[in-house]
């Protein structure tokens, strides 16, 4: 059990567990106002979809992952969460979900956030369900980006966490879906490090006016190792 200072969150049974990155993801969305619709793709044991839930007061967040096992522990964080009638949790592919919207609901979503599976052709995790939820036989950027244009709002935001040194790759792709890069957040150990994690947000071309291009590096520890007053900041309301 892992106690954050507005809900707890139980993991196991979920392929994806509570970690640094799902917190960092988190903490760094930045929307260009109030969200009313947000969607958390893949969303493990819910740690995400309940920081957006304890950040934005006025949200309906729906939160889908493809593992049932999975779903069924969000589920249940969610209803013990003090939010539990903002968020919904759904058994079912990313791809399925967009196909199963319709007109009218297409384009709803003010946020979009994922901590996606990164690995390509790479060694398998001998755990079947952990291995699809870390590498992207069933869910590629490619179709990541392509599903959210056609989910995102018009100033709609997608936010993802990923390994830095397939970041570029990530930009290119999204750009090809009609998804500027708004803000680029390369995070490391210490400053002078080498990234290894890369949050990105994207954000459709016809809102591009309403952003600045920037690229930050946040370092998570200073010099003598504790953690830096702009992780502290980040985190501070959420961890204990």
């Amino acid at each position: 059990m892992f106690q954050f200072k507005q809900f707890s969150i139980e993991d196991d049974g979920a392929t994806m567990k509570v970690g640094t990155d799902a917190v960092m993801l988190g903490a760094l969305v930045s929307p260009i106002k109030e969200p009313q619709k947000i969607l958390d793709i893949g969303t493990g044991c819910g740690v995400i979809a309940l920081m957006m839930a304890q950040r934005f007061g006025k949200a309906q967040i729906d939160a889908i992952d493809i593992d049932s096992q999975t779903i069924e522990v969000a589920k249940s964080n969610f209803v013990n969460s003090p939010w539990s009638e903002r968020l919904q949790a759904d058994n079912i592919s990313l791809q399925h979900f967009a196909q199963r919207i319709n007109d009218e609901q297409r384009g709803v979503y003010n946020i979009i956030v994922c901590n996606p599976p990164y690995f390509s052709n790479s060694l398998k995790n001998n755990e079947a369900r952990r291995a699809i939820a870390r590498h992207d036989d069933t869910l590629s950027l490619v179709q990541l980006f392509d599903n959210a244009t056609t989910l995102l709002s018009a100033e709609g935001q997608l936010v993802i966490i990923i390994p830095s040194d397939i970041a570029q790759r990530a930009i290119d792709d999204a750009s090809k879906n009609r998804l500027n890069l708004t803000k680029r957040i390369d995070i490391v150990n210490h400053i002078g490090d080498k990234p290894k994690r890369t949050v990105l947000l994207f954000a459709e071309a016809t809102v591009m006016s309403h952003y600045e291009s920037q690229y930050v590096t946040i370092a998570m520890r200073n010099a003598d190792n504790n953690y830096s007053a702009t992780y502290i900041e980040l985190t501070q309301p959420f961890l204990l």
